[in-house]
């Protein structure tokens, strides 16, 4: 694979604050839901973790496809961009692409946030940033 002009420091960079907040987040993985309603700040910092992961995702997403001439005019069509490219496998993207809806909520604060969806995400989904990460990095290797 070819990462066409990606700035790869850029890319890394992005990878390493990922690659801090998942460790982060590890520890608050495994907590009872309860915790994220009545604990202010273990909800504010799960939150931000998570937003922080998306966000990084993200940038990484449109960084690289636009890098590669792709258009994607927004978050969600990056992802599929990296499908397209190969730096993602279509499935994965397909599925990871949720992130970006994700993002949008934690960042503009659409509605209420899901608790309850966060917390899935903590406990059962936090894996798919670490397999992201691992597919880029499979994908800037020359």
């Amino acid at each position: 694979m070819n990462a066409g002009h990606a700035d790869l420091a850029v890319v890394r960079r992005h990878l390493l604050t990922i690659d801090a907040s998942l460790r982060n987040l590890e520890r608050h993985r495994g907590k009872p839901v309860e915790d994220l309603h009545s604990d202010v700040d273990e909800r504010w910092t799960v939150e931000r973790g998570l937003q922080l992961c998306a966000q990084n995702a993200l940038d990484i997403a449109t960084h690289l496809a636009a890098s590669a001439g792709r258009d994607a005019p927004d978050y969600a069509t990056a992802i599929d961009q990296l499908g397209a490219l190969g730096a993602l496998p279509s499935d994965f993207a397909r599925r990871f692409r949720a992130v970006a809806g994700f993002r949008n909520v934690l960042v503009h604060g659409y509605l209420a946030l899901d608790v309850g969806r966060m917390h899935r995400l903590l406990n059962e989904q936090l894996e798919d940033f670490r397999v992201f990460a691992a597919h880029i990095e499979r994908y800037l290797q020359p």
